[in-house]
């Protein structure tokens, strides 16, 4: 069965080669919608045997890839980013994959790599990447395209499944970096979202912490919305958008002097608790206000939640997260708040653990001398 691999482009002259590359031995043709580079995005493009499409930038990128479904030969098509590449070791999987009748799309397993030089690093989680074309199968959404309908709705009224797949696309998160001009372009995207379909929590949210992150005071009146509306759901069993997380990450760290919310630091940690056990940035941002707090009880039960959702890789990926949380960085805050518990020995088992890692040495000697310092007047 062919498969038509598609991407949307502007100026990723760096990262496109090695996407295109990458599809190669699975995609009998790559799409390449590009939205207007000037760089030499469509010139790599075009050498490397890829279809090269110009599309209009409408601000919208689900219009973007509802004309990479129209523009698709392939029976199956496989979504991908510019800046990512598919593991080769899964394109066995995914021939298999698509040849099974019944399936109407597969879930492939996205890695977000942190450093370029550690390609084992890095989080994961599982998106529908593979899907097969369908009349029915369209996008929407601005900023961040997702199925309308959902594909769940779709495959059950063929009689279709959704299912994972052993194959994974490694994603060059260090290369996505934030730049004010990057983040305005975000923001204006968002305002147009929220025109389009109001009353969208999620990118109420992320528009406020955008806002934020161009120091724009007016992102705690926007995120003081989103607390608004979010006080009506607090006794929903699951949250009504992951981007809650982030929300309740604000409420943690504002001052209350910033505030405008009517949620506060206590209603955070509730929700926090009952809606993201698992899911460590939301779960390292409590941890954090308890040991600002002095609470270094409750804020060393949560990193050692943190360390063994590390060891056991059974958590929830909001959509990448520096892996240090759960990993080197939760091993050294646990440290400091035995220490402050005088836990000693527990203090300096926690400090042994990461004494080779590179960027943690230095602060796991000074935490393991410590321990010893505090534990020998106790044997005495």
């Amino acid at each position: 069965m062919d498969v038509s691999a598609f991407l949307i482009t502007r100026n990723h002259e760096e990262s496109l080669a090695g996407a295109i590359r990458s599809v190669a031995g699975f995609a009998a043709e790559v799409l390449v919608i590009d939205t207007g580079s000037t760089d030499w995005t469509v010139a790599i493009a075009t050498e490397l045997g890829a279809k090269v499409l110009p599309f209009h930038w409408q601000d919208d990128f689900a219009a973007a890839c509802n004309e990479a479904i129209a523009r698709a030969r392939g029976e199956w098509l496989l979504w991908m980013n510019p800046d990512e590449e598919l593991e080769p070791s899964g394109i066995a999987a995914l021939t298999d994959a698509i040849a099974r009748p019944t399936a109407c799309a597969w879930q492939l397993g996205v890695r977000q790599l942190r450093h370029p030089d550690d390609p084992a690093s890095g989080t994961l989680g599982y998106q529908p990447r593979l899907f097969r074309r369908d009349p029915a199968i369209r996008f929407h959404g601005r900023l961040h395209p997702e199925f309308d309908p959902p594909l769940e709705d779709i495959a059950a009224r063929r009689g279709q499944s959704i299912g994972t797949v052993h194959a994974n696309i490694r994603r060059h998160a260090y290369l996505s970096r934030p730049t004010p001009d990057k983040m305005r372009w975000v923001v204006r995207l968002l305002e147009k979202e929220l025109e389009d379909r109001p009353g969208q929590l999620g990118y109420l949210i992320e528009l406020g912490r955008n806002l934020l992150w161009l120091n724009d005071p007016h992102g705690h009146a926007v995120l003081a919305r989103a607390a608004n509306d979010l006080q009506a759901r607090t006794t929903d069993p699951s949250p009504p958008t992951p981007w809650i997380g982030s929300l309740i990450e604000y409420l943690l760290t504002v001052s209350p002097e910033q505030s405008l919310s009517p949620l506060g630091r206590a209603e955070a940690r509730l929700l926090a608790e009952c809606w993201f056990p698992t899911t460590p940035p939301v779960l390292w941002a409590v941890a954090s206000e308890r040991f600002a707090a002095g609470a270094y009880a409750e804020s060393a039960a949560l990193l050692e939640r943190l360390l063994q959702l590390g060891r056991t890789a059974d958590y929830d990926d909001p959509g990448g997260f520096d892996p240090d949380i759960i990993g080197a960085a939760a091993e050294i805050n646990y440290g400091l708040c035995c220490l402050h518990l005088e836990r000693w020995e527990e203090a300096k088992l926690s400090f042994s653990r990461v004494v080779d890692h590179p960027a943690r040495r230095e602060a796991a000697l000074r935490g393991f001398r410590l321990a010893e310092l505090k534990r020998k007047p106790q044997r005495q």
